[in-house]
């Protein structure tokens, strides 16, 4: 109670110190705030964990090639991808009692608990057999992680229509986010490496610790999550029909456009980084084990003592403004690891932290911009998608990192990596430009695509106007 208590009043605090009155009556309640937190720290617990260790594990734990992992990765996330706007169909048209999402959530969180302990574990598995089961596990935890989190990130859009309430959320979000990858980066090297002999049966444990810290943080958000009320009833077209519908308004929605189109590159640009820190640490920099649990840690760290700062610029001035700034960090850590002649782990870790930097940013800015496009959309074009938006953005995503998982893969035969041997120096040249050279650029295709980008804090407010004006008339008709 008492531990609670503290860290509502440094909520509270910290919602006041950014100028957002989180006391009063308009704005959503502390507690919707802070189930948005502890759900998107469970959620990333699987989707840091899978992201920082489990290729890895498919090479250099199971022995599986990084041609063959890069696949298997690449086949779930593809399937996810396809999955995830079929979840954002169906979660748009959910009806019940406990409103349209939380019932998807509860449904989800169990299976992924199981699946991701499942996903670290080879059941005494060679040649074939492994292979089908890493790839049964792997598709068997994106099912079900979308099956709870498309619905979850939909509540964004549909628990409040105000922009900079929204930049506050996508702040509490991505404050969860950084405590969960926090965690994925502490717990999983120190069980890796403290409670078991064995690498792999530390892996499964850390898996099912994580498992377990997901299922308790996904059931408080299912209690203390409230939706509100259902506006008056949407007739839906036939469930094919209103999915394909959704692509045809995509490309008609420019502003959605392009942060599909950032979220494809960006996702697929940093997670190049974050996949090849362990290969970069163990055979790059020689650095004793252990050291890279301070570079996984870079990131989320930097996510939650920024949030404030990025939250506070963003409505100072604009999140297109803010989203350059980050460029401008992640770009010059990015730029200084790769031209650094210096293979010293101390140096290694003030680079990485100026990228580490410029990537806070991204996650709060884009997870703040996407649901105002949902208003955009629905004043130019006359229809609103939450979940599908939600949804398709997902599939954008896991297609990039499904792609993005295929391309390590390759990389890493073609360059001639070997796991668990002493490494050529064209080798260790190809993880490092791998690692550095396509987060740079997709951090500048990023500012590109976004320097144009139309939707302000006062934009948004006149579309709301708008939509306020339309939904005033329509019950009078």
């Amino acid at each position: 109670m008492g531990q609670g208590a503290s860290f509502g009043a440094y909520i509270q605090t910290f919602g006041n110190s950014i100028g957002v009155d989180m006391s009063s009556a308009p704005k959503l309640p502390l507690s919707t705030k802070l189930g948005f937190a502890v759900g998107d720290f469970g959620f990333n617990i699987v989707w840091q964990g899978t992201a920082l260790f489990l290729m890895y594990v498919y090479t250099d734990v199971f022995g599986i090639s990084p041609t063959i992992a890069g696949i298997i990765y690449m086949a779930a996330l593809v399937w996810d991808a396809v999955f995830d706007p079929i979840v954002g169909v169906i979660a748009d048209r959910t009806r019940t009692r406990w409103g349209r999402y939380r019932p998807w959530i509860f449904i989800g969180a169990l299976p992924m608990a199981i699946s991701y302990a499942l996903a670290f574990w080879n059941p005494g598995l060679t040649g074939v057999a492994l292979i089908a089961w890493v790839a049964f596990t792997h598709c068997f935890l994106r099912t079900a992680f979308a099956l709870s989190n498309i619905p979850f990130s939909s509540l964004q859009a549909r628990l409040s229509g105000d922009s900079k309430e929204r930049t506050t959320l996508a702040g509490m979000r991505m404050l969860g986010a950084g405590v969960g990858g926090l965690s994925v980066a502490l717990l999983g090297p120190a069980i890796v490496h403290s409670l078991s002999a064995d690498e792999a049966q530390g892996y499964f444990l850390a898996g099912i610790v994580g498992g377990v810290l997901t299922l308790v943080t996904l059931l408080y958000v299912v209690l203390v999550m409230r939706e509100p009320e259902e506006g008056p009833a949407v007739k839906h077209e036939a469930f094919w029909g209103d999915l394909g519908s959704f692509f045809v308004q995509l490309f008609r929605n420019g502003p959605l456009a392009r942060i599909f189109i950032v979220l494809v590159v960006v996702s697929l640009a940093l997670t190049m980084f974050s996949k090849n820190i362990l290969y970069y640490f163990k055979y790059v920099l020689e650095a004793p084990p252990g050291s890279e649990s301070i570079a996984l840690i870079m990131t989320p760290v930097a996510l939650i003592l920024l949030v404030p700062a990025w939250i506070l610029l963003a409505n100072r001035t604009s999140k297109r403004t803010a989203w350059m700034v980050a460029s401008a960090f992640a770009a010059t850590g990015y730029a200084s690891l790769y031209l650094n002649p210096v293979r010293e782990v101390g140096v290694t870790y003030l680079m990485m932290s100026l990228a580490s930097i410029g990537s806070s940013g991204f996650g709060v800015l884009m997870w703040s911009m996407l649901p105002d496009t949902v208003e955009w959309g629905e004043v130019k074009l006359g229809v609103r998608h939450e979940a599908k938006v939600f949804g398709f953005s997902a599939f954008a995503q896991k297609a990039a990192l499904g792609v993005n998982a295929l391309i390590v893969g390759i990389s890493l035969d073609a360059i001639g990596y070997v796991p668990n041997q002493h490494q050529t120096p064209e080798t260790l040249g190809g993880i490092t430009a791998i690692m550095t050279l396509v987060p740079l650029a997709g951090v500048i295709i990023s500012v590109l695509v976004l320097w144009r980008y139309p939707i302000d804090a006062k934009r948004h407010a006149e579309l709301q106007a708008e939509l306020a004006a339309r939904r005033a008339v329509a019950p009078a008709e």
